[in-house]
């Protein structure tokens, strides 16, 4: 099933709830600028969409793929430079700079400032938080262009209009509640609708309120109190001990902020991980008591002393970044699976030389015999320049 993401990504600058008369500007006086604000914000389908109208190549890249700025000026330093194969005029995204990443990426920030000093097309940067230290020399040289959260009316007008192309009964109550719950994020108000829609109906959010209540008490027996007795907090519910896990690895370092203490939290939490291992390879569901001790009682346990500070806890992003991932690959294994049929290779072995064969993959008549669809080769295109 093709998610909403994908499916209502924007087509005009009218369908995105911000003001895109200053980025317009920008993109069209072929300048550079960051767009930061919170997730979910449109910053990225904003420049997109904006592209897509002035009919321009769009070359995306994220920060976090750069981990020296010899990559940064191979990657983006010549992209910056070079006129595209079709001899349109392109735009640059360099979504989540705010990700470069410490030491690693030592120099990147300059690299990126030195590309922006000298480029011939417009480039658009994205991050979340525009105040970090690690990207002010960017900072110096573009505007900043904020894109505030989206208004909880104008969340509910997308999502309404969402359920009338998709056919499903709704009432204006229930989409109201997950346009407030999302805090301004559109991205995850629109997951939250289609993961409440079952056959064609959206249902009501309060069994999900409620599991939430539940989690939250749980957590909060394990986190605020130092006891043997802990194993109890997960007594007499339905709550799955994976999906527990998960809330547990989320909230672990927001609750425990000794560096000791998260060291034996975790340490513990890697031992249930291994019991975990051993119930799936075995399938001797005995373990399970020691995965749960260890997870419960052995938390609680872990800390030298209770943070009696007010934690809000959060559910894990885990399985939200892995469907990222998953989309990010998914044009890489369908082109993969397309070339392994055709030249009578083992996926594997295409995926082992995928690199070898951009260049060929990207022959018009090759693509022909390949039936590779418009998306797939966009995605190639992606990968060469």
């Amino acid at each position: 099933m093709k998610s909403f993401i994908e499916k209502y990504q924007p087509k005009k600058s009218e369908d995105i709830p911000q003001d895109l008369s200053l980025l317009k500007s920008i993109i069209k006086g072929k300048k550079c600028a960051m767009v930061y604000g919170q997730t979910g914000t449109c910053k990225t389908s904003s420049t997109y969409t904006i592209a897509n109208e002035l009919n321009l190549e769009t070359i995306e890249v994220n920060a976090s793929d750069f981990r020296t700025k010899e990559q940064i000026n191979t990657i983006i330093g010549k992209a910056s430079q070079q006129q595209s194969l079709f001899m349109k005029e392109k735009i640059l995204i360099i979504d989540e700079v705010d990700c470069l990443s410490g030491r690693e990426d030592r120099g990147g920030a300059t690299a990126i400032a030195a590309v922006i000093k000298t480029t011939k097309f417009p480039i658009i940067l994205t991050a979340n938080d525009p105040f970090s230290d690690k990207i002010k020399e960017i900072k110096k040289i573009v505007p900043l262009i904020e894109f505030p959260p989206i208004r909880t009316k104008e969340i509910t007008k997308i999502l309404k209009e969402i359920c009338d192309k998709e056919k499903v009964e709704y009432d204006l109550d229930t989409l109201s509640k997950i346009s407030i719950n999302s805090s301004g994020d559109l991205r995850a108000a629109i997951n939250d609708l289609q993961s409440n829609i079952i056959n064609n109906r959206l249902v009501s959010q309060n069994q999900q309120r409620e599991y939430e209540i539940g989690i939250n008490h749980i957590l909060n027996q394990i986190f605020k109190q130092k006891t043997i007795e802990a194993y109890k907090a997960l007594e007499n519910t339905n709550i799955d001990l994976n999906e527990y896990s998960l809330w547990l690895d989320q909230n672990l370092p927001i609750e425990y902020q000794e560096s000791k203490d998260l060291f034996n939290a975790y340490e513990l939490f890697s031992k249930a991980d291994i019991f975990k291992g051993r119930i799936t390879r075995w399938q001797y569901w005995r373990f399970m008591y020691y995965q749960s001790l260890l997870l419960t009682s052995g938390i609680s346990l872990a800390k030298k002393q209770i943070n009696k500070k007010f934690s809000p806890y959060k559910r894990s992003s885990r399985p939200l970044r892995i469907w990222q991932i998953n989309m990010k690959t998914i044009k890489r294994k369908t082109i993969t699976e397309k070339l392994a049929k055709n030249t009578h290779c083992s996926t594997r072995e295409i995926t082992k030389n995928f690199d070898n064969y951009l260049n060929i993959l990207n022959n018009k008549v090759i693509q022909e015999e390949l039936q590779l669809n418009q998306e797939e080769i966009e995605w190639i295109k992606k990968q060469l320049f």
